[in-house]
């Protein structure tokens, strides 16, 4: 069955960094400012981090997206609107240049990827820890009641297990990381993805997703000074 796109709405909250990723305690900016113009009308912004040198990204072909990481790291995301009832799979294509670095995902200073797709999801109150209850009025505050309160990163990495889940080392209790691809696959072509995102968000948190607020892609290299070179296209959610 042909893939229904989303509805993408305007702006992306600073929040969506500190939540989703977690590379930093602080996020340096969320604005479309040193984006090429095609990603900008796209309704991408980048969310670059203190202190870090922030990715390459360019337009490469219709709904395609090249990222460039030369010992930098930075996301781009924009917002979505998806009926999970309807749209429970997530689907993309990507491909990288060059073998990714063997990086522990799991420790803070070493959780460098050639590339990454993430999912925000909408803040649900049910299945919320007692932490993250006390802070949504403090996110909700700065950045709007439409930041997500969860995040699950498909990753191409390294050395890691394929299909292994772990929590991001910055923001175990909101953030999870499964590793989508690694070394093992081809570089230089495309690969199709898709992903039941309400399972693998059950087997996250052990609850069900209530929506998803927002799509990134990311890079890392900034700990290892590593190159590479990545692209994504054709991010659509779907019914299977």
């Amino acid at each position: 069955m042909k893939p229904r796109h989303t509805r993408v709405g305007s702006g992306l909250t600073t929040v969506v960094g500190a939540i989703v990723v977690g590379l930093s305690a602080s996020v340096a900016s969320s604005s479309g400012q040193g984006l090429p113009a095609a990603l900008v009308e796209g309704g991408w912004k980048e969310i670059t981090f203190d202190g870090k040198m922030p990715n390459r990204y360019r337009a490469c072909g219709d709904a395609c997206i090249a990222v460039e990481t030369q010992s930098s790291v930075s996301m781009i995301g924009r917002p979505v609107t998806v009926d999970l009832g309807r749209e429970r799979w997530l689907n993309w294509e990507w491909r990288i240049e060059a073998w990714p670095v063997d990086t522990d995902l799991s420790r803070k200073g070493g959780d460098d990827r050639a590339i990454a797709v993430y999912v925000g999801f909408k803040y649900d109150p049910d299945s919320a820890t007692l932490a993250e209850t006390l802070l949504r009025p403090f996110v909700e505050l700065s950045q709007g009641a439409d930041a997500p309160g969860r995040g699950i990163s498909y990753v191409w990495a390294g050395g890691e297990t394929p299909e292994s889940l772990m929590r991001n080392p910055y923001q175990e209790a909101t953030s999870a990381i499964i590793v989508t691809r690694t070394a093992d696959d081809p570089i230089g072509e495309w690969i199709m993805e898709s992903r039941d995102v309400i399972a693998d968000y059950a087997r996250a948190f052990d609850a069900e997703p209530t929506g998803v607020t927002h799509v990134l892609i990311s890079a890392d290299s900034d700990d290892t000074g590593a190159d590479n070179a990545a692209s994504v296209r054709n991010i659509t959610f779907d019914d299977g």
